[in-house]
């Protein structure tokens, strides 16, 4: 948590934790408190329950939300809010195809930070961070995405294609009404 220069970001990492803390309660109980996570971390730094292991987690935070997600399948979410769309930025992460999807769309901002969501949600869900082929990590993987829009941010969830367990998910997304200093 500390390891965020702002207090924003220190802020929405403890929520983001207060909220992994209350998933856990909520699936396996009240005694959740008396032993909290505990984080390790893979050889890529994507950290996973030392003392649960048969839960994975994913969290993500912008501006105005925090989103945590807890399954017993492998998982990645992401939550961004849709802001200017910048062309450079989709072409240097967006193949000739998804360029062509987004900037035929009415609403190419919408259309980026939707395909932008998907993207980072199967690189958590992978768990090596951005290392793969960025154009193309869509179409690479194994998994199901799932997208939603929140007001004015778009969340995706990566999970297993062969997952029939369902995940729970928590999102805070009025994080602006808490004040930092």
């Amino acid at each position: 948590m500390l390891k965020y220069k702002f207090r924003k970001g220190q802020i929405q990492n403890g929520l983001a934790y207060v909220l992994l803390v209350k998933l856990l309660c909520d699936e396996c109980g009240q005694n959740v408190l008396e032993k909290l996570p505990e984080f390790s971390y893979n050889e890529y730094g994507k950290p996973f329950l030392k003392n649960y292991p048969e839960w994975f987690f994913s969290i993500s935070h912008c501006q105005s939300a925090v989103a945590v997600a807890l399954s017993h399948s492998l998982l990645g979410i992401d939550i961004e809010e849709i802001t200017r769309y910048k062309e450079r930025v989709a072409a240097y992460v967006s193949n000739d195809f998804e360029l062509k999807i987004i900037n035929d769309n009415d609403h190419p901002d919408e259309a980026f930070i939707r395909l932008w969501t998907q993207k980072e949600a199967v690189f958590k869900y992978n768990g090596t961070g951005i290392t793969d082929d960025i154009k193309n990590i869509i179409n690479n993987v194994d998994c199901q995405i799932f997208t939603e829009r929140l007001d004015n941010k778009f969340i995706s969830l990566a999970t297993n294609k062969d997952c029939k367990e369902k995940y729970i998910c928590k999102v805070v997304t009025n994080i602006n009404d808490i004040k930092f200093l």
